[in-house]
C-alpha cells in the first residue's frame, strides 16, 4: 500500500512540473530565426490518439429449431460487449451493429422449414419478422459520435464530456444514414443514433431474437457473402471503408454453404450418391478426414481424425470453399481490420460418426448444453478454419472460438470487446520521442530521418508509464526486458503468457506518422503488453520526455528535432 502512495505522491507530482513544461512551450508553433535554447518537450496522455474509431458488427445467428437457449444467452451476455467498449479511452467507438440468420432456404428444393426462396439471404434484420420497433430507419444500429462541433474531454477521463457545442446538424454525417437523433450519453458526450427510448443493449435484445423457425441446413459463411454481394437494402450503409469489421457466429452446427441446389435433394438413402436427407450430407461432402467416410460405421460408431474442409479442387465437394470467405474478407479489407469469431461447436481434430435409429449417419456432439441429454452441439470444422484464417494468436483464440454449449457467453463476448479496444487504441506518443529518433529504422523498417543508423536504429525512450487501476491505486510499468517475447526481440504481445508482469516497449505504427512532418511522433507507439486482461475501468498514463517535430532554433547550429539537419540544411522546417 506504501508503495503504491508513493507513486500516486510521485504521479501527482510529475504532472504539475510537466503542466508548468508544457505551458512554456504553448506559444512556439513554428520555427524561429534567434531564441534561447528550447526545454525538452514533454509528452503526457492519459488517452491514446490516432486511428479509426469505426467499428462495424455482424452477428450470424442460427434461428434453426435447436437455438432457442443459445439466442438468449446471447441476448442476455451482450452487455458485457458493451462494458468493454464503453470503457475504451474517448468512450465508445462509432459503431454499426447489426444481426442476420444462417437461413438462405434449400432452392430448388421445398422443405420443411426452409421454404422461403433464398431464406433471408444475408440481409440485417430487426429481429424475428422484422418486428423491433428500433432501430428507426434502419435494419442496423448506428452509434457514433458528433462531428464538426467543440466536443471538450475531461483531462482525466476521456469518455467524460465536460463541455460540447453539438447540435442537431451535426449528426449529418458523410458516410453515416440520415435521420440520426442528437443525444447525451451517460458521461455527457454527444452521440447520434437511429433508436430511441431504449438502450442500445435492450434494441441489440430485440434484433438478435430471430426465433426459431429458420432453415435446418445453416449456410453461416454463405450467408455472410451475400450480407456483402447481394446490394441488400436492409444492408445499405452498414459496411464503412476504412472501419474496423467484426464477424461474430453464434450456431450449434456447422456450416452447410451448398455449391449446388442437388445438395438438398429430398431423395436419398444409404445407398444412393448423397445418402440420406440430413446434415450429415454436409459433413460427408463438405469435409475430409483421414479415414473414408462410412455411413454405417462398424459397430455404430466410428472416429475420424485430422478433418478439414474440402478444397476448391476436390471432386467430391458440394459445399463452396473456405476461400470463397477468406478472399472475400481480404478483397474488402485489410486484414488488419479484420475481427472474426465464433461461439460454436467444439472441434479437437477429431469427429464421431454415429447412426440415429433409423440407422442413418449423424455427426456425434461435441459438446452438450447440459452436460448430458440430446440437447448438444456438431465440431464446426469449417467455421474454425474460417476463424483460425484470421486469428493468429493462440491467445485470442481462447475468446475467439469458444463453446456454445457453456451456459455463459460473457467471456466471447469480453473477448471481442478487448480485441477492438486493443485495435481502436492507437496508443500514438504526442511528440518524437528522445532517445528514439527514428522508430521506423529501429523496428528494422525505411528509415525517416537522414541520421547515422548507429543513432536511428536505437530505440531507449525515456518514459514513465503507469497503469490507474479502477480504486484509483497506481502501478509503474517498465520497458519491456530486450530479450522478451516470443522472438526474444523485446516487443512481447499485448497479450503474451511469457509475462508475470505488464511491460511497455516501442513499436512503428503508419497510424503515427502522417504527412511530411511525420506527425504526431514519427510513427512511435506504446504497447504495453501483459500476460492477462486488465480489470475493466484500467487505464494507462504515459509520460515521455521528447523534442519538438520540427527545427525550432534556425542558427544555434543545433540539430533540434533530432532529424540528422542542422539549421539551413534542413530546408523543410528553414527556409
Amino acid at each position: 500500500m506504501m508503495l503504491k502512495q508513493r507513486l500516486i505522491l510521485r504521479l501527482s507530482a510529475t504532472i504539475i512540473a510537466m503542466a508548468t513544461i508544457g505551458f512554456s512551450w504553448a506559444c512556439i508553433d513554428r520555427p524561429m530565426e534567434k531564441a534561447n535554447p528550447a526545454p525538452d518537450v514533454i509528452s503526457d496522455f492519459s488517452a491514446v490518439q490516432g486511428g479509426t474509431r469505426d467499428v462495424d458488427m455482424l452477428f450470424v445467428i442460427d434461428n434453426s429449431l435447436s437455438m432457442a437457449q443459445e439466442q438468449e444467452t446471447v441476448r442476455n451476455n451482450f452487455s458485457v460487449l458493451m462494458r468493454v467498449l464503453k470503457n475504451i479511452s474517448g468512450g465508445l467507438p462509432n459503431v454499426h451493429i447489426g444481426v442476420t440468420s444462417t437461413d438462405l432456404g434449400t432452392l430448388p428444393h421445398n422443405l420443411p422449414s426452409c421454404s422461403t426462396p433464398d431464406g433471408d439471404n444475408g440481409k440485417i434484420l430487426k429481429g424475428n419478422n422484422n418486428s423491433c420497433a428500433n432501430p428507426v430507419d434502419q435494419n442496423y444500429i448506428v452509434d457514433v459520435e458528433a462531428k464538426n462541433c467543440d466536443i471538450q474531454k475531461d483531462d482525466n477521463d476521456t469518455r467524460v464530456c465536460v463541455d460540447h457545442s453539438c447540435v442537431l446538424s451535426n449528426c449529418q454525417i458523410e458516410g453515416e444514414p440520415e435521420g440520426l437523433v442528437l443525444y447525451e450519453d451517460e458521461n455527457g458526450c454527444p452521440r447520434c443514433r437511429n433508436y430511441e427510448g431504449e438502450t442500445l443493449e435492450d434494441v441489440f435484445s430485440c434484433t438478435a431474437d430471430l426465433g426459431i423457425n429458420g432453415c435446418g441446413f445453416e449456410q453461416h459463411l454463405e450467408v455472410l457473402y451475400r450480407a456483402f454481394t447481394e446490394n441488400n437494402v436492409e444492408n445499405t450503409g452498414f459496411f464503412r471503408e476504412n472501419a474496423y469489421v467484426a464477424i461474430f457466429f453464434i450456431t450449434d452446427e456447422d456450416d452447410c454453404s451448398a455449391n449446388t441446389g442437388n445438395l438438398f435433394e429430398p431423395d436419398g438413402d444409404i445407398t444412393t450418391t448423397l445418402g440420406p436427407l440430413g446434415s450429415f450430407r454436409c459433413t460427408e461432402f463438405g469435409i475430409k478426414c483421414n479415414e473414408t467416410w462410412e455411413r454405417q460405421p462398424p459397430g455404430g460408431n466410428m472416429t475420424m481424425h485430422d478433418c478439414m474442409a474440402r478444397t476448391a479442387d476436390d471432386n467430391k465437394a458440394l459445399l463452396f470453399p473456405i476461400s470463397k470467405y477468406t478472399n472475400l474478407m481480404t478483397n474488402y479489407y485489410d486484414p488488419r481490420m479484420i475481427i472474426i469469431g465464433a461461439i460454436a461447436g467444439p472441434y479437437d481434430q477429431t469427429l464421431t460418426v454415429q447412426v440415429n435409429r433409423d440407422m442413418e449417419p449423424i455427426l456425434g456432439f461435441s459438446c452438450y448444453a447440459s452436460g448430458e441429454g440430446e440437447d448438444g452441439a456438431v465440431p464446426a470444422v469449417r467455421i474454425k478454419e474460417f476463424v483460425e484464417a484470421f486469428v493468429t494468436s493462440d491467445n485470442d483464440m481462447n475468446w475467439a472460438y469458444t463453446s456454445v454449449c457453456n451456459g455463459d457467453y460473457s467471456p466471447a463476448l469480453e473477448g471481442l470487446g478487448n480485441k477492438i479496444k486493443d485495435l481502436v487504441e492507437v496508443q500514438c506518443i504526442t511528440t518524437p520521442l528522445y532517445g528514439c529518433p527514428d522508430p521506423a529504422a529501429a523496428n528494422g523498417l525505411t528509415p525517416i530521418t537522414d541520421l547515422d543508423s548507429a543513432i536511428r536504429e536505437i530505440c531507449e525512450p525515456s518514459c514513465s508509464v503507469y497503469d490507474v487501476n479502477p480504486d484509483g491505486s497506481v502501478d509503474e510499468i517498465d520497458l519491456c526486458a530486450a530479450d522478451s517475447g516470443p522472438l526474444s526481440d523485446g516487443h512481447p504481445p499485448k497479450r503474451w503468457d511469457g509475462l508475470e508482469e505488464p511491460c511497455y516497449h516501442v513499436t512503428y505504427n503508419e497510424k503515427c506518422d502522417l504527412g511530411s512532418t511525420h506527425s504526431p511522433s514519427r510513427g512511435a507507439e506504446i504497447i504495453i503488453s501483459r500476460k492477462d486482461n486488465p480489470p475493466l475501468g484500467t487505464s494507462a498514463k504515459i509520460m515521455c520526455k521528447g523534442f519538438p517535430l520540427q527545427e525550432k532554433l534556425c542558427y544555434d547550429g543545433v540539430d533540434n528535432d533530432f532529424d540528422g539537419l542542422t539549421d539551413g540544411t534542413d530546408t523543410a522546417d528553414c527556409n
